[in-house]
């Protein structure tokens, strides 16, 4: 898999777990601390998240990060 296609999939992820907390990308952003761009971009596969961004992300719902790379691995191989 390329690293584009990698960030597709997890932009995906992202997406779905988003929209399954009714959370829109300006709610992402806001309980993050950052702006609804950067969220666009990251579903859109258009930006790749660092540590930092998926140590956040593991914050906002509520799990650890190695859990949430887990849980994407396991929606991957469906």
């Amino acid at each position: 898999m390329t690293k584009s296609e990698y960030n597709k999939c997890f932009g995906l992820f992202l997406r779905e777990k988003r929209i399954s907390k009714n959370w829109s990308q300006n709610d992402l952003a806001f309980l993050m601390g950052n702006n609804p761009q950067n969220i666009s971009r990251i579903e859109r596969g258009e930006l790749t998240p660092t540590i930092y961004w998926i140590d956040k992300l593991a914050t906002v719902f509520e799990c650890k990060p190695s859990n949430l790379f887990l849980e994407f691995e396991n929606m991957r191989n469906i």
